[in-house]
Order: C-alpha cells, then sequence, then structure tokens
C-alpha cells in the first residue's frame, strides 16, 4: 500500500465549474476528489462533513493508484 502523500501519486481537487444556483457551489469551490490514472471521482463534502478522503475513490481495476490509502484506513483496517 502506498500513502496519497507519495509523491508518486497523483490526485486532483477538481472545482464545480458551474454556478451556484446548479449546485450551491461557487463555479471555483472544489467539488470533486479525482484520481488522475484512472479518474474515478468522489464528492467532497460540504463544509460541514468531513468525510470524503482517498479511500473512497472508486478506482478502475487496473488503476495503479489503486492500493493508496489514507494512513487513517491502514491504521483501523490494516494493522
Amino acid at each position: 500500500m502506498r500513502s496519497f502523500a507519495d509523491s508518486e501519486t497523483h490526485f486532483a481537487i477538481v472545482p464545480s465549474g458551474s454556478p451556484p444556483t446548479v449546485d450551491g457551489l461557487a463555479i471555483t469551490e472544489p467539488k470533486w476528489l479525482e484520481c488522475d490514472a484512472c479518474g474515478a471521482r468522489v464528492r467532497i463534502d460540504g463544509p460541514d462533513g468531513h468525510r470524503t478522503t482517498i479511500d473512497n475513490l472508486p478506482h478502475d481495476r487496473d488503476c495503479p493508484q489503486r492500493d493508496v490509502v489514507s494512513r487513517y484506513f491502514e491504521d483501523r483496517f490494516v494493522q
């Protein structure tokens, strides 16, 4: 398993890109956490919910970043 902070892993925080009337977010406000390798996306929680993590990405089966996890996941489920 690798950490999302490893220099060989690449993820992006993608802005909304639409006006607040569409999704309630400003055009430049973060909306998605995205894997650069396979394009898997997960919606970033709003200001009151901080539950989105790298572990929530639904990677493709052949994604080279499928083994990337957070320290929380590793501490809680691996050891």
